[in-house]
């Protein structure tokens, strides 16, 4: 499966835009700024990127100068989002010759798929995968959650901080931990409250498909875990 970090701050194209690659088998990470992409490069091994130029807190030249200097980033492809004219304007984007593209807006969901299939090429063809701890499954293209045949449709970043746990059943999950690997954090910088708030939105959707049955213990001063 292919990680593709989506750098978009307008929320509505982006999400759709997100859910329609993961339903396609990616694993997209979607980060709401410049900032926040480039501080989840700290944990995050990524594929490709798609990097939306409306993002209004660092240019497109500002952005691909820090990113393509993070560790593992050096050959990664960019698909900029951009409109149409900037592909005839020089330099309104850094891209490189045979490693990068531009789809301009407006674009289609299927047209964005169909680029970043060919920037990464026939060997990273995604597979659409289910992760199923006892009667729960994820649905990692859906970023749905079933049980027993009831089933919830989670934010991305519900379905991060699930998929985290559920890839670790039985293992306490520190806060800290989530902070880094989910958020993104450099480690000790995030605020606990962030997790405690998306925990509690999260078991709301949990129990509407086990029926109230906790799925997800907290242990005091230690972490998370999850008990399918």
């Amino acid at each position: 499966m292919s990680t593709v970090l989506f750098v978009s701050g307008a929320n509505s194209v982006g999400q759709s835009t997100c859910q329609h690659l993961a339903v396609k088998g990616y694993d997209v990470v979607l980060a709401a700024s410049a900032t926040e992409a480039l501080r989840s490069l700290h944990t995050l091994t990524v594929d490709a990127v798609i990097f939306d130029t409306a993002v209004s807190d660092m240019s497109a030249h500002d952005f691909c100068h820090s990113f393509r200097q993070a560790p593992r980033c050096e050959d990664v492809p960019t698909l900029f989002l951009a409109p149409a004219a900037f592909r005839w304007l020089p330099d309104s984007v850094p891209m490189r010759i045979g490693r990068d593209t531009l789809v301009g807006k407006p674009f289609l969901c299927s047209e964005v798929e169909q680029t970043l299939k060919q920037l990464l090429g026939p060997s990273t063809t995604p597979i659409l995968k289910t992760l199923t701890v006892g009667d729960l499954s994820l649905d990692r293209g859906l970023f749905a959650l079933s049980c027993e045949g009831d089933s919830v449709t989670l934010t991305p970043t519900e379905f991060r901080l699930l998929e985290y746990l559920m890839e670790r059943p039985g293992t306490v999950v520190a806060a800290e931990e989530l902070l880094e690997k989910v958020w993104g954090f450099f480690p000790h910088s995030g605020s606990g409250d962030i997790v405690r708030s998306h925990m509690r939105n999260l078991r709301r959707k949990i129990s509407r498909v086990t029926r109230g049955r906790e799925v997800i213990r907290t242990l005091p001063r230690r972490g998370y875990r999850l008990t399918a």
